[in-house]
């Protein structure tokens, strides 16, 4: 997650609490909200950066995961059961039913690196680094974004979770669960390498991927670019203007663009830029022809249709009749500075409501992250056809 250095940079982030064209809605939705634990019921979960509802094997519900700045959370998987879900309250807390640390290949680096000679010898070497400072409770951990569960190109392959991985190369890693392990862990089963361009990234590498969700077919996803410019002419660190949406396959070692979508789509996003800053922090599947895409900093929930690449806006983060975020947790988890909520993951669950999790920014005084939950959602707004970009 970019985060904000100074207090000027803070002033020409401010969004607007309320924006335009708020959705309407019955009186009757509701929204919820949580503080977040780890399994043991008191450490809390910080940074969360990343949020998807899925089925794995016999785990349903809500996977996470957080950034480098997490702490004990960081390296770790982490899973929230249905049933606790259900069974929580607004206002309370919900504990992790499991953390799953994240582990180097089951085969070793070494034949792992041998296998992926395509990849950039710096990129895997870090890669490295990142993974077995995990555990060891060292430095650089990794800077994990978003988290999704899909299937790659491999024939037979089985359903498996999919992260991106920012800091300082943004990577897609595909992890398999080893469930049946005293210590659960999730090794890595292959990694896919992002091209981001040089001059497309601040000075601390850290606007890259941002955003992940499975296309339903082998081996093709959506990944987003959370900016491609600085927001400010000098302001060579930040770069939170101009993001990219993009459907891609997963191969050989690097995230392969279909440029013909990806070029629509990404229109389609930067068109509806109103704010002096514009990212893209998450994506999330809500049904088989729309992908949300959700824009933190502008404060607006997209929603994209996957055959044309149409985007329209869908929620806004500050409405007033609906989420209001900004007002409803000015208290939660602890008394919030910042302009805005830093949402930076979404997700559908299988009744169909819609969760959020927030990862603080500076200069928040906490670092702990909470889960939102819209229950009823309003109808998506349908895209105008469904031809080709």
């Amino acid at each position: 997650m970019c985060r904000l250095r100074t207090m000027t940079a803070l002033a020409v982030m401010t969004v607007a609490a309320c924006g335009t064209d708020p959705v309407p809605v019955p009186a009757s939705e509701t929204v919820a909200y949580y503080q977040l634990k780890m399994p043991d019921g008191e450490t809390d979960i910080c940074q969360a950066s990343g949020l998807h509802y899925g089925t794995l094997g016999e785990r349903e519900g809500l996977w996470l995961v957080c950034d480098r700045n997490s702490g004990p959370c960081g390296n770790r998987i982490i899973f929230i059961d249905r049933q606790r879900l259900r069974e929580a309250r607004s206002g309370g807390s919900i504990s992790a039913s499991e953390a799953f640390v994240l582990a180097g290949p089951l085969d070793g680096w070494d034949r792992f690196i041998r296998e992926h000679g395509k990849i950039d010898e710096a990129v895997l070497a870090e890669l490295r680094r990142q993974f077995d400072n995990g555990p060891r409770g060292g430095m650089p951990i990794l800077d994990l974004e978003a988290v999704t569960i899909g299937r790659s190109r491999a024939p037979d392959s089985p359903t498996r979770l999919f992260v991106v991985a920012e800091q300082p190369h943004s990577v897609v890693l595909e992890l398999q669960l080893d469930a049946d392990s005293k210590n659960a862990r999730a090794f890595l089963v292959d990694c896919f390498v992002y091209a981001e361009q040089p001059s497309e990234r601040g000075d601390d590498a850290n606007d890259g991927l941002e955003g992940i969700c499975w296309s339903g077919r082998a081996g093709i996803f959506f990944v987003a670019e959370e900016g491609t410019r600085p927001f400010r002419p000098n302001d060579s660190l930040h770069f939170f203007d101009y993001p990219r949406l993009m459907r891609c396959v997963l191969e050989t070692g690097r995230v392969a663009i279909d440029e013909s979508w990806s070029t629509s789509a990404t229109r389609g996003v930067r068109a509806l830029s109103s704010k002096s800053t514009h990212t893209l922090n998450d994506l999330a599947t809500w049904d088989s022809q729309t992908v949300l895409a959700l824009d933190r900093n502008g404060g607006w929930i997209l929603a994209v249709d996957v055959t044309s690449g149409e985007v329209r806006r869908w929620l806004n983060l500050y409405d007033p009749n609906l989420l209001n975020l900004r007002q409803r947790l000015a208290q939660f988890p602890g008394p919030r500075r910042m302009p805005y909520v830093s949402i930076e993951g979404l997700t559908r669950d299988a009744d169909g409501g819609l969760w959020m999790v927030d990862d603080p920014a500076m200069p928040e005084a906490f670092r702990e992250s909470c889960l939102i939950r819209l229950k009823h959602p309003p109808p998506l707004p349908r895209a105008s056809s469904s031809t080709g970009p």
